[in-house]
């Protein structure tokens, strides 16, 4: 089966990132399975910003994000219009803005809702966290 997730939550105050993260591992260990991509929405574009800093106990879940990414090759898609309003800014856009440096995450890709729709039609289930 093919899935795309989408995480509509924030890196930190709620597990919902992390129940997407290890949802999509345990999809990928069933190799009957593929993620088509990950989809980060509303407050969830801020899993991206690359200036988190968790203390040395704390769980990173951009840097997991990043590993399951790298080792899955799976996409994290970054919605365009929510991370602008939440101050996620990728390279193309701090030449718009006239600011020296983006704080996207290398690993995440500004998107747009017409790819999630596209993803979400190439897809036989869609969850949300």
């Amino acid at each position: 089966m093919i899935y795309t997730i989408i995480v509509k939550s924030s890196a930190y105050g709620k597990e919902n990132s992390i129940s997407a993260l290890l949802f999509s591992r345990a999809l990928i260990l069933k190799n009957s399975h593929f993620i088509k991509s990950v989809f980060f929405i509303s407050n969830g574009v801020l899993n991206a910003n690359k200036f988190l800093s968790p203390d040395v106990h704390e769980y990173d879940i951009r840097k997991k994000w990043r590993i399951f990414s790298l080792k899955n090759k799976v996409r994290l898609n970054v919605c365009f219009s929510a991370a602008l309003r939440r101050g996620i800014i990728g390279v193309k856009e701090t030449c718009n803005q006239k600011i020296l440096e983006g704080n996207l995450d290398i690993f995440f890709k500004i998107s747009s809702l017409e790819k999630l729709s596209r993803d979400i039609q190439k897809s036989d289930r869609v969850i949300q966290f």
